[in-house]
């Protein structure tokens, strides 16, 4: 039996690594601005190694670890994105969560700070210290056809932003719900189980 016809492994995305050049700058952006909390720190492998959390549940969701070469060449299609991680996106709970995070990027040292429209989500695309490509999004509740882009103004209201996406998707290729495409895609996904966990001892 060849790998591709076996099942798919029952997984699910957890965490990531980001190799960086000066830990410190990099600890402070993703605690101050972003507000993750550093649940250990060390050294393992020749890095210094600080890890990172929003949740209880997860002990780390990024990894910082020095040791990236001081100089990359920017990515050849387009500088805002990375030219190994093309982004990093965290999911917000709304638009004024959003703006929220936009206020923050600017006070306190984001770059290159772009926000868009996709007609499916609402996003802000900026920099780190360090240049990694970070989104924030906040779903809206429509679908369509993707890739779609346009600038986000966030000039307008929250209603406004609302009445104009949803214009836009209805006239868009591939407009649905967007629960009735989670139900549709869902039915071509594999599955995750999660583990049941042993019980505590006391």
């Amino acid at each position: 039996m060849t790998t591709t016809a076996k099942p798919a492994p029952n997984l699910m995305f957890s965490h990531m690594g980001l190799s960086v050049k000066r830990i410190a700058p990099m600890e402070a952006f993703y605690t101050n601005v972003l507000g993750f909390t550093v649940t250990d720190r060390g050294n393992a492998g020749g890095m210094e190694l600080v890890f990172l959390s929003r949740s209880p549940e997860d002990h780390h969701q990024i990894v910082l670890a020095t040791g990236r070469p001081q100089e990359l060449p920017a990515n050849t299609a387009n500088p805002q994105f990375g030219p190994s991680i093309n982004q990093i996106s965290f999911k917000v709970g709304s638009l004024d969560d959003l703006r929220d995070i936009q206020r923050r990027l600017e006070a306190e040292g984001g770059g290159n700070l772009f926000p868009a429209n996709h007609g499916i989500a609402w996003s802000i695309y900026a920099h780190d210290p360090e240049g990694n490509n970070l989104e924030f999004f906040v779903d809206s509740d429509w679908y369509i056809t993707q890739p779609f882009l346009i600038p986000l103004d966030f000039s307008k209201t929250n209603e406004e932003i609302v009445a104009l996406t949803k214009s836009l998707c209805e006239t868009s290729e591939g407009y649905e719900p967007y629960g009735n495409w989670r139900k549709r895609v869902a039915l071509r996904m594999t599955p995750f189980v999660p583990a049941k966990q042993p019980a505590a001892v006391e």
